[in-house]
C-alpha cells in the first residue's frame, strides 16, 4: 500500500515535526513526510528537516497582500510533492479556505488539514493553551486539574474543527509553565503520530461534524483512539 504523503507546516522549533519524522522512519508506518513548509526562515524545524533528508520550503508571509495570496504561493510550490495531508505542527498562522479547499480529501470525504492543540478545543481556542490550563490568562484565571491535548481537523475557524482524538495531561500543584509544557509535549509527540497512522490506515470517518474511528464516535475527551467518555 502506498504511504500517505504528508506536508508538515512549521513556524518554530519543530518538536512535533521530529516526532512525526521519527515515526515515519519505521518501515511499517503508513505515512511519510515528503516536504516541510515554514513561514519563517532560520527556525530550528528546518534543521530537523535537513537532518532527516526531507525537502523544505520557506515561504515567508511578509510581502503578500493577504493570507490567501500567501497560501496560493505555498500551494504552487507544493505541487511537485503531491501531499495528501497537511499537518500543522506549531504553524503560527491561521489558515484560510484557500488552503483548506485545495487540500480537501474528496475521495474519502475528509478535511485535508489537521492540527494539534494543548487544550480541549471545546473550552479554549487560540494560542497559549498551556497558560490557559495554569490559569495564567486574565480572561481565564482558574487553574485546571488537567488539560487535554487535542488533535482536530482544521476548518475555517480557529481551533473549531471536528476533534479526532484527545489525551489528558495532569496539571500538578507544583507545575509552572515549563514543567507543564514538558509533560504535555511528551503526550503531543505520542498522540500526533498515532492520529496520523489512523488517518493513513483509513480508519477515520467524518459524518457531519462527528469523527468516527473504527466505526466508533471519537473525539470525546478520553481514550486517544476511541474517545471514551470523560
Amino acid at each position: 500500500m502506498a504511504r500517505l504523503r504528508l506536508a508538515v507546516f512549521v513556524s518554530g522549533s519543530g518538536s512535533n515535526l521530529q516526532a512525526i519524522i521519527d515515526c515515519c522512519r519505521d518501515p511499517a508506518c503508513p505515512a511519510e513526510v515528503v516536504v516541510v513548509v515554514s513561514n519563517r526562515a532560520g527556525v530550528y524545524a528546518l534543521e530537523r528537516a535537513a537532518a532527516a533528508g526531507v525537502p523544505a520550503l520557506v515561504v515567508e508571509h511578509r510581502g503578500f497582500m493577504n493570507r490567501g495570496e500567501h497560501e496560493r504561493e505555498i500551494l504552487r510550490r507544493l505541487e511537485p510533492y503531491r501531499p495528501q495531508l497537511v499537518v500543522l505542527a506549531g504553524y503560527m498562522r491561521v489558515v484560510t479556505p484557500v488552503l483548506l479547499e485545495a487540500c480537501r480529501d474528496h475521495r474519502r470525504g475528509l478535511p485535508g488539514v489537521v492540527n494539534i492543540h494543548p487544550a480541549d478545543t471545546r473550552a479554549y481556542q487560540g494560542a497559549h493553551g498551556y497558560e490557559f490550563a495554569l490559569g495564567m490568562l486574565p480572561e481565564h484565571p482558574r487553574r485546571l486539574e488537567q488539560t487535554w491535548i487535542t488533535v482536530h481537523f482544521v476548518d475555517a475557524g480557529v481551533d473549531t474543527g471536528p476533534i479526532i482524538a484527545q489525551a489528558p495531561v495532569p496539571v500538578l500543584p507544583g507545575d509552572d509553565l515549563d514543567t507543564l509544557k514538558q509533560r504535555g509535549l511528551a503526550v503531543e509527540h505520542r498522540l500526533y503520530p498515532e492520529v496520523i497512522r489512523l488517518l493513513a490506515e483509513g480508519r477515520v470517518e467524518l459524518k457531519g461534524k462527528q469523527v468516527f474511528v473504527d466505526g466508533k464516535p471519537a473525539g470525546l475527551a478520553g481514550d486517544a483512539r476511541t474517545g471514551g467518555a470523560k
